[in-house]
């Protein structure tokens, strides 16, 4: 019960963009997907539709799965497995799994809001321009208006699912990370890697890949969260630019499930300085969700005066009052269900575990 309460929180926060306070009660079923940890990122199960053939690859390394135990999800079980390539997928964007050739592992939100033959399409068939390969990403069609790209000028031709086409410079994006295509404005096409959590949103408040793609350095966290002066390791999506490295960051707590730079903040609780690597311990702050931000005065001549950056979130969680009770505040982080599910069952397995300590021993 105590598992599915946690699961529940965190899977409603995700799909209906629930902020602080959410009762987990409010929620009434579990994560049914399956998802994979591997090189410290989250990856989400796809069946591979009938048709559709996905060559085993070489190894990549040791894995962990994470699946449903029971019809509702609500019980788990976690599986070590080797992961290997999937074919022509780059490891940054999809992976298969020893014994399972009919499951593609996806990273994050790759290829998000395709549907059907496209989501194949979209994933098999990426968009192939100097040297690099690059997957597409949508924003949702309902609600309307559509958003759109902010396409700049054109950066030359290149081949995408078999045809010739124009692609694009995104406004205050640099091209290694992303770039767009002509006739196709609410499509972006990502480096493998980058951004892997955040998604297009109609709604300006929402729209994190956006806010990512131009921000100079952008964090995943492993664990996604913890509790006051735990460990956690923030690892840089990108190749980090002069004027970002040594930056400080430091983290603003978030009024809404979204990734931004908070008009109204306290001064930022401070976890380091930009690297490509950054080993902090959770500061001393409330529970709740929090925006890592970067403070970058150098950063100015490549952003238009800029010098505040939203760089990924991070779910600080409260301690637990006894051993028979948890927690867990039921935010998502950056609105991706998969984060938000890998999160959560981290922190019950953590407490399971603890609860079965003896009286009096240490758990966290």
């Amino acid at each position: 019960m105590r598992a599915a309460r946690i699961l529940a929180a965190a899977a409603a926060a995700a799909v209906a963009g629930l902020g602080a306070g959410q009762n987990a009660r409010a929620a009434s079923t579990c994560p049914p997907a399956t998802f994979l940890s591997f090189n410290h990122v989250a990856y989400i199960s796809k069946a591979i539709p009938p048709g559709v053939e996905i060559p085993v690859g070489e190894g990549l390394g040791s894995g962990s799965v994470d699946q449903p135990a029971s019809a509702d999800g609500c019980k788990r079980q976690r599986v070590s497995v080797h992961v290997l390539t999937a074919g022509s997928l780059e490891p940054g964007v999809g992976v298969l799994v020893q014994g399972r050739p009919r499951t593609l592992f996806v990273l994050g939100r790759r290829c998000d809001n395709y549907v059907g033959p496209p989501y194949w399409g979209c994933l098999l068939h990426p968009l192939v321009f100097d040297g690099r390969r690059y997957t597409g990403v949508s924003y949702p069609s309902p609600p309307s208006p559509q958003g759109e790209v902010p396409l700049a000028g054109s950066l030359g031709s290149a081949t995408l699912n078999g045809s010739r086409v124009t692609v694009r410079r995104i406004d205050g994006v640099d091209p290694s990370l992303a770039v767009g295509v002509s006739g196709r404005p609410s499509e972006a096409f990502l480096a493998a890697s980058v951004c892997p959590y955040e998604g297009f949103s109609n709604k300006p408040a929402f729209d994190d890949l956006l806010r990512c793609l131009r921000s100079p350095v952008w964090f995943t966290f492993d664990p996604p969260g913890g509790q006051v002066s735990d460990t956690v390791v923030a690892r840089s999506d990108r190749a980090l630019g002069t004027q970002v490295l040594g930056a400080e960051v430091g983290l603003v707590r978030l009024p809404i499930v979204a990734d931004f730079v908070p008009e109204r903040n306290s001064s930022p609780a401070p976890i380091g300085h930009v690297g490509n690597e950054v080993t902090f311990q959770v500061p001393d702050v409330p529970a709740g969700l929090y925006e890592a931000v970067v403070s970058c005065p150098r950063c100015t001549s490549a952003t238009g005066g800029q010098t505040l950056f939203p760089a990924g979130s991070i779910l600080v969680t409260a301690k637990t009052k006894t051993s028979v009770s948890i927690r867990i505040i039921s935010y998502a982080l950056t609105g991706a269900l998969v984060l938000a599910a890998v999160l959560a069952i981290r922190f019950w397995r953590r407490r399971r575990r603890a609860d079965a300590s003896p009286p009096g021993s240490a758990g966290s």
